[in-house]
């Protein structure tokens, strides 16, 4: 009887981590990316790895929906929930390989102009991060600091990007700390 109660309490405890995982509850754990809205029900507040996480999974799960939905479909869908979260301020972006932006649901005021000399608060020239994260020459998930878009505070966000089929844009997720300095 005791080996039929430890193998219970062990598929129990599977079952709950399991779960933990895919509601964003256990810290730094990915989920599986268990689609969109798994993404849109959390919200990763100060926690910079979380932020870290979420950002990262929308760029995958961004990806994936390109592939399946088509770009212009997908480009559709992104302006809208789930993919658009007021949490954390989680948007999907894009430029160019030359830095001019092509798409931005956090900051459609961008769209078409030529940002490959705007820098964020510490002087880093984020177009060309977001290239180098897309094709591989640079970090994958790229560090930013911008001023919040709620409080004006200056605030780390969290980016990252990939290349579009065409080779001339990239897409990329980002996202705030939901915290001040």
């Amino acid at each position: 009887m005791g080996q039929v109660r430890k193998a219970f309490a062990a598929t129990f405890v599977v079952f709950a981590v399991a779960a933990a995982i895919q509601a964003g509850a256990v810290p730094g754990a990915r989920a599986d990316t268990g689609g969109i809205e798994t993404v849109h029900a959390r919200s990763a507040g100060p926690d910079l790895d979380a932020v870290r996480r979420d950002v990262g999974d929308l760029a995958v799960l961004a990806q994936k929906h390109i592939g399946e939905a088509g770009l212009r479909q997908a480009l559709k869908d992104f302006s809208g929930a789930p993919w658009v979260r007021d949490a954390n301020g989680l948007h999907l972006w894009g430029v160019t390989v030359s830095g001019v932006s092509w798409f931005d649901t956090g900051h459609p005021e961008l769209v078409g102009i030529d940002v490959s000399n705007i820098t964020d608060i510490e002087g880093r020239f984020w177009a060309k991060l977001a290239v180098q994260s897309a094709l591989g020459t640079g970090d994958k998930v790229f560090l930013l600091l911008f001023p919040h878009p709620k409080t004006g505070k200056s605030a780390v966000g969290f980016h990252s990007c990939f290349a579009l089929e065409d080779g001339e844009r990239v897409l990329c997720a980002g996202a705030f700390e939901d915290a001040s300095r």
